[in-house]
Formats: C-alpha cells, structure tokens, sequence
C-alpha cells in the first residue's frame, strides 16, 4: 500500500489543526458507513482489535475498547451529527476534537479529516499526525472490501517520511 500525501498543519491561538483532504472513488453513502459503523470502523481506524460501539447520535458516543491489551478505553462523545456529510467529535486529549467532513462528487466522495488540538506540538510527537495519515491510507482498501492490517514497519516508514518534511512543507 502507497502511502497519499501528508495532511497539512495550521498553527492558531487555540493550539492547531491537522487536516488531510482525500477524494474516494466511492459513494457518500459506503464512506458515510465507513465512519460511523463499528464494523466498518474497525477495519482501517484502529492499529489493533476493538470492541467498538456507536451511538450515532449528538450526545452519543463512540468507544473503542481493547480486549487484546491493556490500553485505557477511548471514549468520544458527537458534537455535532448531519448524515451523511457531517460527524463531529470530541477526542482522546482535553479540548480537542474530529471533524470528518463528506461531499459527493462526480468520481465518488470528497473527505476532509480535521483533527483540532490545543497541544498541537504534543500531538505531532506522540504520532497523531502520522497515526491519522496511516488510518486514512488504510480507509481504501477498507472501502475496496479488502482491509489491511496495521503494519508497524508502514507506521515507522511514515514517520521517518514525516520527520523528513521542513516545517514549510507541512505548514498552511
């Protein structure tokens, strides 16, 4: 699997933002359930086995659980809910949140991935950045019916492409 471009950084006085934009060859409807079905999810969002739940709802929740390791749960709650374009929701770090944007267009569906954090700079060191990147380039071939696992020697391979990068390169 080919990794697609990098997503981009935008530094503001709340912290930052990470954005990465994808065009799928795939209806609004099929990336819509790749979003927000637990089964769907886990097959190219987390790096390892979930339990995942969602109550596809404002309010509701969405929770991975890993019975494979022990890793503290995460939980987020949806902020804001407009099927099938719109899923916003809170996560891991204080303050911070997702926005999984979808538009339609002629050749599938239009994907924008916006992760806010007020930390921005301990979210690109803890790996977010790449993590976010991997999980996208996993999304494919989920969408294709074939998922791929997570493969730590491609996460490294992305970080190393990442840490290769000036600050000008991933800057908006």
């Amino acid at each position: 699997m080919s990794p697609s471009r990098t997503g981009t950084i935008e530094r503001t006085p709340e912290g930052g933002r990470v954005r990465f934009e994808r065009h799928l060859a795939f209806a609004i409807e099929e990336v819509w359930a790749a979003l927000t079905e637990p089964e769907r999810l886990g097959d190219w969002w987390p790096p390892m086995a979930a339990n995942i739940t969602v109550d596809l709802r404002e309010g509701g929740s969405i929770i991975f659980e890993w019975p494979d390791v022990d890793f503290p749960t995460m939980k987020f709650t949806i902020v804001r809910l407009e099927p099938p374009t719109l899923l916003e929701h809170t996560h891991t770090s204080p303050g911070s949140y997702m926005r999984w944007e979808l538009q339609a267009t002629d050749e599938g569906t239009r994907l924008r991935a916006t992760y806010s954090i007020p930390d921005l700079d301990m979210a690109i060191e803890r790996g977010d950045l790449v993590g976010l990147h991997y999980s996208l380039d996993r999304l494919i071939p989920a969408l294709s019916g074939r998922p791929v696992a997570w493969d730590n020697d491609a996460f490294i391979g992305l970080q190393a492409a990442y840490s290769e990068l000036s600050p000008a390169e991933l800057e908006v």
